[in-house]
């Protein structure tokens, strides 16, 4: 079930991704906000997982695999597809409405043992660490929108 859950949430997220690229134009800003992020999450991952070891995926002994598939093929879809729909105004009511539905994915990960936390809790980390994640997310954009103008 674990093993699963992951794919099926790595395909469900790139269906999304990609119906929603044949509507919005994917740039090269975005290319650049899925490499900066994947980064940012793989090296996220490796401390609090593999070298604290407060969670892992799936089989312990595979973990640093899963990692990695996850900061290539779902992390960085979740910042594009977060960025495509961010709204001009109320960008705090979008953020904690995109933290919900992560928080919420967490849960099924949880219960489908894709995730196993070892000393990581929910409360309050996973909802820091969401709030942090979508408000780097948010200042990385801007600077590429500074500096990869749109044409």
């Amino acid at each position: 079930m674990n093993v699963l859950f992951f794919y099926a949430s790595i395909v469900a997220l790139l269906v999304i991704f990609f119906i929603t690229v044949m509507k919005k134009k994917f740039t090269v800003r975005h290319m650049v906000l899925m490499l900066g992020y994947g980064l940012y999450n793989l090296i996220f991952e490796l401390i609090f997982g593999e070298i604290l070891g407060l969670y892992y995926y799936i089989e312990k002994g595979h973990s640093l695999v899963y990692t990695i598939i996850a900061s290539l093929f779902l992390y960085p879809v979740i910042a594009v597809l977060y960025v495509f729909y961010l709204p001009e105004r109320k960008k705090v009511v979008y953020t904690a409405g995109f933290t919900v539905a992560a928080l919420i994915m967490e849960i099924f990960s949880l219960y489908s043992q894709t995730i196993v936390l070892t000393g990581w809790r929910i409360l309050p980390w996973s909802v820091i660490s969401y709030m942090v994640s979508f408000y780097l997310i948010n200042l990385f954009n801007s600077f590429l929108l500074r500096v990869l103008p749109e044409p």
